[in-house]
């Protein structure tokens, strides 16, 4: 204590408690050698204050204790709403930032806040409280003169209770305070109503700060995108139940019609800016979203309760076996599949491979054979079945031509990070391999293009620098766009047909070609879950690049263009 200016003040670990020690005669009367308690995150001149304000307010209730009467209900609800006052004066003050996040030290002590209240409300219900809470209800009846030793034990269970509901009362004030320091506050308990102020709080997190706390304790382990995506998500159940309701007044009742709300959402509900869930919705069955999505929503949101309950922040899971009952597919059918040859000889003789009127009107047919990024994306996706992302993240290093296997490498290699022009991701473990290149690609002047765009290296680090990452930070986002506008303006407008059918469409040539699955899964990208797999370094392009480079493919574009 000493070094610190004040008799009653110690320091550690960063925070600074109140000291005080207990006259030797009065020690079993109390039950405590020394009165300690923290006074938090504050500033040392703030502390040094009110530790000698306690420490002055606690060496006079010494002096009354030895001669204290016993009380009478009114004196307890007095005395109880004297420590609510004293917190109150306390509380009532805020957050006082201590670092620049402020953010962040909102979210920490609105958390620990409300951690404590949700504790100490267990208590309360249960009549049985930690001897933390028993010490507090002693040393508040000894500044004012009560010896709680040798009283009864109603009397004493009655001040603790009291002390308890102080506890939580000051908590919410605290909570309230961190977002709003003006608003007036009424207390929720009405015990304390007199002598509050006001503003109505409950116990425990709200349904958004649930929310927001799932979504930071999730970043570490979701990728920029998974995140990016679950918030939206997130968000229409706060629109739904009202972000500042209480997570643990929310029943399944409260729920059971949200599955159904959802069903009738609008297809582009989460391009619309809005605060209430109605807006999002629609009367137009075919404006909304499908069944499927609806699900997925769903799925984030029962997934959320599910964590909150693990978690402690509510004491029962309203969202339990809460599901949205999809309508069986017809058999056969498929969300996506692979491009038949008719359909293959329609694309590769569009405009946008045989000629176009310019630059900017790729649908319309001229003399303008334009073989950049738009003209070849395509023909690499049916040549080697590799997602849309890897391809348009391709760096020049990534694209080998000069051997005797032309390959590509799909890896993560590079020091951009999520959002940043070059940054690369990959799916799965397994999608980090070499894809040979097939022979046709060659004829059709892909060396010549990777060349010409070496050239221009200092425009960017990627060969398709010209198609741009989307707003997500994803290289597939705006090409994929893109594309669907182009298959449309195609006549191929079977939902079932996008570029990842380009995929589906190699994977059934390497199938008819009767080649070994494991080298299927190599050149696709595939998880082998063979235990064989954990062994080795995998087929060499030496194996894989003659497999591809003598596919009989059904649709040769060389040919189909000459």
């Amino acid at each position: 204590m000493s070094g610190l200016g004040s008799p009653f003040l110690m320091r550690r670990s960063g925070l600074f408690y109140v000291r005080v020690a207990v006259p030797k005669d009065l020690v079993e009367r109390v039950g405590l050698v020394e009165v300690r308690r923290s006074m938090g995150p504050r500033r040392f001149h703030e502390a040094r204050s009110l530790a000698s304000k306690i420490g002055a307010r606690l060496k006079d209730a010494f002096m009354k204790i030895r001669n204290a009467d016993d009380l009478t209900p009114t004196e307890v609800r007095n005395l109880i709403r004297d420590c609510y006052a004293t917190l109150e004066d306390e509380r009532g003050q805020g957050l006082k930032p201590t670092t620049n996040d402020l953010d962040m030290e909102q979210r920490e002590q609105r958390v620990l806040a409300q951690d404590h209240a949700t504790a100490l409300q267990l208590q309360v219900d249960q009549r049985e409280f930690a001897p933390e809470t028993l010490g507090v209800a002693r040393r508040v009846a000894a500044q004012h003169g009560v010896d709680l030793t040798d009283g009864s034990n109603l009397r004493l269970l009655q001040i603790v209770e009291g002390i308890a509901r102080a506890l939580i009362e000051a908590d919410r004030l605290y909570v309230a305070r961190i977002d709003d320091r003006l608003s007036p506050y009424v207390p929720s308990d009405p015990l304390f109503v007199e002598s509050g102020r006001n503003i109505t709080a409950g116990i425990g997190m709200t349904v958004q700060e649930i929310a927001d706390e799932y979504l930071r304790v999730h970043r570490k382990s979701w990728t920029p995108k998974t995140q990016k995506t679950h918030k939206p998500k997130l968000d229409l159940l706060v629109e739904f139940l009202g972000g500042d309701r209480r997570a643990e007044d929310i029943t399944r009742t409260d729920l059971l019609p949200y599955p159904e709300a959802l069903l009738r959402l609008r297809r582009n509900y989460a391009s619309r800016v809005s605060t209430t869930f109605a807006s999002h919705q629609t009367a137009s069955e075919e404006g909304r979203i499908q069944s499927s999505t609806a699900a997925t929503i769903l799925a984030r949101a029962t997934a959320m309760f599910r964590w909150a309950f693990k978690q402690g922040y509510i004491s029962k899971n309203p969202a339990e076996a809460l599901s949205i009952v999809e309508p069986k597919k017809k058999k056969g059918l498929r969300s996506r599949r692979a491009f038949n040859v008719a359909e293959l000889e329609t694309l590769f003789t569009t405009p946008l491979f045989t000629g176009v009127r310019s630059r900017h009107r790729r649908f319309e047919k001229g003399d303008a054979l334009i073989r950049d990024e738009y003209f070849y994306l395509p023909i690499l996706g049916y040549y080697t079945g590799a997602r849309l992302g890897e391809l348009v993240q391709l760096h020049l290093t990534d694209v080998i031509l000069d051997t005797d296997f032309p390959h590509i490498s799909v890896n993560e290699e590079g020091s951009e990070k999520h959002g940043e022009n070059g940054f690369k991701h990959v799916k799965t473990e397994a999608g980090v391999r070499l894809i040979p290149l097939h022979p046709d690609l060659m004829e059709l002047g892909f060396a010549n293009f990777v060349a010409r765009q070496k050239k221009f290296e200092g425009k960017g680090k990627r060969v398709f620098e010209g198609i741009k990452y989307g707003a997500d930070g994803q290289p597939s986002t705006v090409f994929s766009k893109w594309f669907g506008r182009f298959m449309t303006k195609a006549g191929l407008d079977d939902p079932a047909l996008v570029f990842h059918s380009f995929r589906h469409t190699a994977e059934d040539f390497l199938k008819a070609s009767l080649a070994p699955k494991y080298l299927i899964d190599q050149i696709i990208g595939h998880e082998d879950q063979s235990a064989s797999a954990d062994y080795g370094v995998g087929i060499g392009l030496e194996v894989t690049f003659p497999l591809v480079a003598n596919l009989k493919l059904p649709v040769r574009i060389p040919a189909l263009l000459a």
